[in-house]
């Protein structure tokens, strides 16, 4: 069972290789079954996001993630990316302005979406160009950092992605549209949803479902939070679905749902390790000390790279310092995508705790 990412759902990116328009795979993100690599030491380039020198574990874990926004491999890159939004801002601004004119049309699409979520608007002139990008979906991430940092955008382009027979494509333009808070994109939500998905798998049109539930709700159309809700009793045979449900519950903080992701994560005869670990990151998202931190912890060291990596996740949403002390071991495993969720964490506890002292 492959579980969903935990950012950028639907962006389907195992469409991996260097064509930057290559057909999206049918698989969405997974460390599973990726062997462990041997990364190069950091060798510093003028073109490059430069490294910030120290022994501490943030830096480290610094070092680990602009490490990897260099690798051969594009998953890799987008991951270190994305877990750069917990750091300085200059660092950020300097990996995501490097990887706009990336390669691969995965990366491309993190990073446009990084200048809007992290409103690095000094950046957004970068954009531009994104708009003529092969990829719609990459076209569709640099409209929404445009609108994000005040620029004016038509958004008949995106509701036109939302009408497309291709998964990604109305799975990304959903949720573009939810996180533009433009009310009149209600509309166009409702009636993508009327739209016979016919070429689409049952269980694919259920994820791309609850992604246009969930940008209904950040609409205020907060009806659509029971569709969300349901969904997290899918049965076995559609865990993905389960899973997705428990990550917008979280991203939502739905706190109607705490006792049933409670019950998820405590149930190992119920459930498989990598849905109580979902259910476990979800539950951090809306409430952290109801997280079994305990339970949690046991994964560190499992034999899945798939399920460490979720554990490290966790343990950066629940924010507790004293997760940095595994978290700090798990800097150093075996797997760069168990690397990456580590590094992503222990910026994410050490910004937290930062953020707490200036309050």
């Amino acid at each position: 069972m492959k579980i969903l990412p935990s950012v950028f759902v639907i962006l389907m990116v195992a469409a991996c290789g260097p064509d930057p328009v290559t057909r999206a795979s049918e698989e969405p993100w997974s460390t599973k079954n990726k062997s462990a690599m041997t990364m190069n030491e950091y060798s510093g380039s003028s073109n490059k996001p430069s490294l910030v020198d120290g022994t501490t574990v943030k830096h480290d874990a610094l070092r680990r993630l602009l490490q990897n926004t260099e690798s051969s491999d594009p998953r890799l890159r987008a991951n270190a990316i994305e877990a750069l939004k917990y750091s300085q801002e200059d660092v950020l601004e300097e990996a995501v302005q490097f990887a706009l004119g990336d390669e691969n049309r995965g990366v491309r699409f993190v990073a446009a979406m990084m200048i809007g979520e992290n409103k690095l608007c000094n950046l957004s002139m970068l954009l531009e160009p994104l708009l003529l990008d092969p990829s719609e979906s990459v076209q569709a991430a640099a409209l929404f950092s445009i609108y994000i940092c005040g620029g004016q955008v038509d958004l008949n382009p995106i509701a036109g992605l939302l009408q497309s027979s291709n998964p990604e494509l109305r799975g990304n333009a959903a949720m573009v549209l939810g996180k533009m808070n433009n009310k009149s994109a209600v509309y166009m939500i409702r009636d993508a949803l009327k739209i016979p998905q016919e070429s689409t798998t049952p269980i694919r049109r259920r994820l791309i479902n609850l992604q246009m539930a969930e940008a209904l709700v950040l609409l205020g159309e907060r009806d659509e939070m029971e569709v969300i809700r349901a969904a997290i009793f899918s049965s076995v045979q559609e865990a993905e679905v389960t899973a997705l449900a428990c990550q917008i519950a979280g991203r939502l903080h739905d706190y109607e749902v705490v006792s049933t992701l409670e019950s998820i994560a405590m149930s190992p005869k119920r459930y498989p390790d990598e849905i109580r670990l979902v259910a476990a990151t979800a539950l951090a998202e809306i409430a952290p000390d109801r997280m079994p931190l305990d339970i949690v912890l046991q994964f560190s060291a499992n034999d899945s790279a798939s399920i460490r990596s979720q554990c490290a996740t966790a343990l950066g949403v629940q924010g507790n310092q004293l997760s940095l002390g595994p978290l700090a071991l798990m800097l150093k495993d075996d797997d760069p995508f168990v690397q990456i969720s580590a590094a992503g964490a222990i910026l994410r506890i050490d910004n937290a705790d930062s953020m707490a002292i200036v309050d």
